[in-house]
């Protein structure tokens, strides 16, 4: 037998640059969305938002259906907006009440300080003594 003595070089890749220079992902087996394909049975409250502010200005302001009428109208059952109203105009009735009282307190006050008295009884002869 012929004693050749074969001698076996390995090559070896730098890791890390293997991974920078070549593709491992399987990208092609992805399912990549197609961004101009839009469907109302997917669609996401995100997207609701991004159109409607997308659409915003292009939205009637009036009309039965397919406006900023029918939306405020239509949220505005659903929220009880309503009963909200009416919370708020009993307050608003409040304060203008307090508005005319605190606005007789005044003239009272403005009164007493000019040396002007005004009994509440004015009028009245009961306290006399004729």
């Amino acid at each position: 037998m012929d004693s050749t003595k074969i001698t076996l070089k390995a090559q070896r890749f730098n890791k890390q640059k293997f991974n920078e220079t070549v593709d491992t992902e399987f990208t092609q087996l992805t399912n990549v969305p197609d961004p101009s394909y839009f469907s109302r049975d997917e669609a996401n409250i995100d997207d609701f938002w991004y159109l409607y502010d997308k659409f915003f200005y292009v939205i009637p302001k009036l009309g039965p259906i397919e406006t900023h009428q029918y939306l405020a109208k239509t949220s505005g059952e659903y929220a009880d907006f309503n009963n909200i109203s009416d919370e708020i105009q009993a307050l608003l009735d409040e304060i203008a009440e307090l508005r005319i009282e605190n606005l007789g307190l005044i003239q009272d006050s403005t009164n007493l300080d000019e040396g002007i008295f005004v009994p509440d009884d004015v009028g009245n002869d009961t306290n006399s003594d004729g």
